[in-house]
């Protein structure tokens, strides 16, 4: 029995037990804001933001069966979020017509199948209820993984660049508050085009995440109904390896119990990547900040405050792809922390919606020289067991927000 045996074999059946479907109305405790929006200035999609209500959905049954009906119903998303993808359109797609693209996307998808089948079943239902190609929805998947690839190849390119270099996280646990903040940043395209979806897969426990139209669920930000949450924040650890997806092991955190099922779901061996996964346990009252790369991790247990945005902070030894942007948030981050440090929700959506730097701000609005965006802020309170997410800065427009009970 290989390691990845033994440990499916081991966690897969802790994970998951019988559940009863409910509507995720009941979990939203106030009404979902309906507002409009503007194309965002200087951004290369200025795309129109049909803004009425935020999407939301709530499926249940088999893996392929859930995949099958998120994809009928965001298709119009899907298609939307691919065809302005540039990342999608003008690297992804171009690599995978090559022979070494077609390898390593063998490679990748044969290695997913054997660990992952029950995930590779929800991307086939994704892929048949939308319509788009199965390849298009595996390959942005492991966009993290072909993202270094493409770099790798084509080093002296200056157009190919890492995917989304997005988000910033700001985590607070003192005996007044336990938060985790979250700014979900990314490529223009996404704008609008995400939602809130409740899974309760058989057998599997049910989750409540915010997910990207074509996407597993579980690389924003979200929560399982054992009080398990979390928020991801990209890195770019280099090299990257044939090995199990970022995104594939962020879908299983969503089956975790604890924190310490969480911390050795993240942390399996062989993966390809990595990510900066923030987390958190309402049982617990615990907050944590894993950093994890192809060949080791660092759980850094929060005690008053912790910021991290784009890069590697613990892992001091491991090579990486760090942008401007990620340090000056950082920068910017730890100076307001150390000014006054946060203890309550006020100080957390103040640092997330800070836009001091205008060349790099927190709050990102896809203006040169950073093209990101904040699509979104989540605020999470452990102590009333609640989730926020603000479609605006939530310091000019808190009034754009929905609440969903944990």
């Amino acid at each position: 029995m290989t390691y990845f045996s033994f440990l499916f074999s081991r966690l897969t059946p802790n994970f998951c037990h019988n559940i009863r479907s409910n509507r995720l109305q009941e979990y939203i405790v106030t009404p979902i804001i309906c507002f409009g929006e503007e194309p965002i200035e200087g951004s290369k999609h200025q795309l129109e933001i049909l803004m009425n209500t935020i999407e939301q959905l709530d499926v249940s049954g088999s893996h392929r069966e859930v995949g099958l009906n998120i994809g009928l119903h965001f298709a119009g998303a899907i298609h939307r979020l691919f065809d302005n993808y540039d990342f999608l359109q003008k690297q992804l797609l171009p690599f995978l017509n090559t022979t070494a693209g077609q390898r390593f996307f063998q490679s990748y998808l044969k290695l997913h199948r054997k660990y992952f089948p029950q995930y590779i079943a929800e991307l086939e239902g994704l892929a048949e209820g939308s319509g788009r190609p199965f390849e298009e929805i595996f390959g942005v998947n492991l966009r993290g993984e072909f993202a270094g690839l493409i770099a790798l190849a084509r080093p002296t390119d200056g157009t190919i660049a890492a995917d989304v270099q997005g988000c910033t996280d700001c985590l607070v646990l003192t005996p007044d508050a336990a938060l985790i903040g979250h700014n979900e940043d990314g490529s223009p395209a996404g704008y609008g085009n995400m939602y809130v979806v409740r899974v309760a897969v058989d057998d599997c426990p049910t989750f409540t995440v915010l997910s990207y139209p074509g996407f597993l669920p579980g690389n924003a930000f979200g929560f399982n109904e054992f009080g398990i949450l979390h928020s991801i924040n990209h890195v770019a650890p280099r090299p990257i390896k044939v090995g199990l997806s970022r995104h594939f092991i962020a879908r299983a955190l969503l089956d975790a119990r604890t924190l310490d099922d969480a911390i050795r779901v993240i942390t399996m061996p062989d993966r390809a990547s990595g990510f900066n996964y923030n987390i958190g346990s309402l049982s617990e009252r615990q907050v944590v900040s894993v950093e994890v790369s192809p060949e080791g991790h660092h759980v850094q247990a929060v005690q008053g405050y912790y910021t991290h945005t784009n890069h590697y902070l613990e892992l001091k030894k491991q090579k990486q792809e760090i942008t401007l942007s990620s340090r000056k948030r950082l920068e910017r981050s730890l100076t307001l922390c150390r000014s006054t440090p946060p203890n309550d929700v006020g100080h957390v959506l103040a640092l997330l919606g800070d836009q001091t730097d205008r060349d790099y701000p927190i709050y990102r609005d896809a203006k040169l020289p950073d093209d990101n965006a904040t699509l979104c802020s989540a605020l999470y309170d452990l102590d009333r067991r609640e989730l926020r997410i603000y479609w605006g800065n939530p310091v000019r427009e808190p009034e754009k927000c929905m609440q969903i009970a944990m």
